[in-house]
């Protein structure tokens, strides 16, 4: 068998070519400031603005609001810069893509700052209907109140509330929290638990991905018409009404797959689980096929295979990450990079059983593969 693992991220890809001038901020960085004291810096920008944001270390925090103004402020940065990328012939126009450049002290005269390089918490107010792409290895992202978020962070947990577009978010070694949002979601974990709750489609082609290494998967009221889950070594536990004619498929490796379904849930199953393990079901379940054992097969083996639409692994340091084919449709927006993992599992070494059973009219289709775990389904 073969399971497919999305993991953590390792970075995001800022495009960084064509820039111009910055228009002139409301308040500049000051390089004699007492230690302490906050840097700020403001721009006019588009209700759609594009903003980009990287630090080597620091926690990140952006809220959106209905100000059509991008403000950067930091109490740890010696000097905060704007670059715009929208190559506008009128340096007056408010910006529509922009890269914001932090670093820990004012630069010399002339000379480059280096992106990703400060050591510094940084704030953000965006328009609600920006797209943010930020990053830190290590520290925070908090993001709430935007169109679309990207986020990324190595050591660092990502909350990531009220976005209503596009979220894609990977830590390698934290958690990831979302909740009250909707759009297309891409969510992976390498050792954190990641939380969902409450959240539906914007367009009925959103699908809602997540995967986690060795983390637990929690879903909670999620309706999106295409649900994929995947772990490693974890828990997966799913609770809520299922969408009608949803697709929802679960892969689990060593753990349980749980599923707490509303009493009157209508759906297909088709299972796979070791011959010893369980499917315990508080459903009635009609079986269409008798489930029977294969005959006895190889133990399993755990690869890293990318599917098509899914982001190719992250370019060694200094470099850059090849862009995935079928990405949309933020183009120059960061691509989070989950990275190949293969990792030895604990496999159960005899036959699988395959199961295909019906509750009520079979709505929704429910697809589980756990190779070393229990199956439930409970009744909410």
């Amino acid at each position: 068998m073969k399971l497919l693992v999305v993991s953590a991220v390792a970075g995001l890809i800022f495009s960084l070519a064509g820039t111009t001038p910055a228009h002139t901020a409301k308040t500049e960085s000051n390089p004699t400031a007492d230690p302490g004291e906050k840097t700020e810096r403001s721009i006019p920008v588009s209700p759609q603005l594009t903003v980009t944001l990287c630090v080597a270390s620091g926690t990140l925090r952006v809220r959106g609001w209905e100000k059509n103004e991008l403000r950067v402020t930091s109490a740890d940065a010696g000097h905060i810069e704007f670059r715009r990328l929208d190559k506008v012939k009128e340096p007056t126009t408010p910006a529509w893509r922009v890269d914001v450049m932090v670093s820990d002290s004012a630069p010399k005269p002339n000379a480059k700052i280096m992106d990703c390089q400060a050591l510094a918490d940084v704030d953000m107010q965006v328009p609600a209907g920006a797209t943010v792409q930020v990053q830190t290895r290590d520290g925070d992202i908090t993001i709430a109140g935007v169109s679309a978020a990207y986020a990324g962070s190595q050591n660092g947990n990502i909350v990531i509330e009220r976005v209503t577009k596009i979220i894609e978010a990977g830590s390698v070694g934290g958690s990831i929290s979302l909740k009250d949002s909707s759009g297309r979601v891409n969510l992976s974990s390498a050792g954190g638990i990641v939380e969902v709750a409450n959240v539906k489609p914007a367009s009925e082609e959103d699908t809602f991905e997540v995967g986690t290494v060795s983390g637990d998967i929690q879903l909670d009221r999620v309706s999106n018409p295409k649900v994929m889950a995947k772990t490693v070594n974890g828990t997966v536990t799913m609770t809520g009404p299922l969408a009608r004619s949803g697709n929802y498929s679960f892969t689990n490796m060593t753990g349980d797959v749980v599923l707490a379904l509303p009493h009157d849930s209508s759906f297909q199953l088709n299972a796979k689980v070791s011959e010893r393990r369980d499917i315990v079901s508080d459903f009635a379940l009609k079986y269409l096929e008798a489930p029977t054992p294969p005959p006895a097969a190889a133990p399993a083996k755990v690869d890293s295979v990318s599917k098509p639409g899914t982001p190719a692994p992250p370019a060694a340091a200094g470099g850059k990450a090849p862009v995935a084919k079928g990405h949309p449709p933020h183009k120059t927006g960061p691509i989070i990079a989950p990275i190949p993992v293969e990792k030895p599992a604990t496999v159960v070494p005899y036959a699988l059983r395959r199961v295909t059973a019906i509750c009520g009219s079979g709505d929704a289709t429910i697809s589980v593969a756990s190779f070393g775990g229990t199956v439930r389904l409970k009744k909410i």
